[in-house]
């Protein structure tokens, strides 16, 4: 079973980068202008307005491409839910932060080399007064895709373990 399920993995790894391949293929024969139009920023953050925020002390970012997938939205939905119903209070206090990231944009291409990204990851970062000082990426998120409970409760405990540790 655990053979079948890491060809599974590894079959949908190798589609988005097929497909995220062509799509920059595509996308390179558009103008500028067109691209900025059919491609938004995508910087999205999970954030509340409470003035008793203080600086994170873990940051879990979700890192994309332009193109995405259905797996690759799953991820992020998926994540994003872990996120927001596991820990509504640090989001509140602002203790833990999620943001969405394209790669692709300029401003943020540095991402893939700073954390070897070589497909969508979620990635969480440990902070002390502002700098980074370890970080995760959470792979087995896309073994668990098919199981969402699963998948839910690894990046729960990913994060609550980042959690005390700072």
């Amino acid at each position: 079973m655990q053979h079948k399920l890491t060809i599974i993995v590894t079959f949908l790894t190798i589609v988005c980068m097929v497909a995220e391949v062509g799509a920059q293929s595509v996308e390179q024969n558009q103008t500028s202008k067109e691209a900025e139009i059919s491609a938004p920023k995508d910087t999205t953050e999970i954030d509340t307005n409470d003035s008793t925020k203080t600086e994170p002390e873990v940051i879990a970012y979700y890192f994309h491409t332009t193109y995405r997938c259905v797996s690759c939205k799953k991820i992020e939905a998926y994540s994003r839910e872990a996120i927001e119903n596991g820990f509504a209070e640090e989001l509140k206090n602002g203790t833990l932060k999620f943001e969405s990231i394209n790669i692709d944009e300029e401003e943020n291409k540095h991402f893939a080399k700073d954390y070897q990204l070589y497909t969508k990851s979620l990635v969480i970062c440990d902070m002390e007064i502002g700098k980074q000082v370890q970080w995760k990426n959470l792979e087995k998120v896309w073994q668990l895709l098919g199981d969402k409970e699963k998948f839910i409760k690894y990046v729960r405990d990913e994060i609550n373990n980042y959690l005390k540790e700072s």
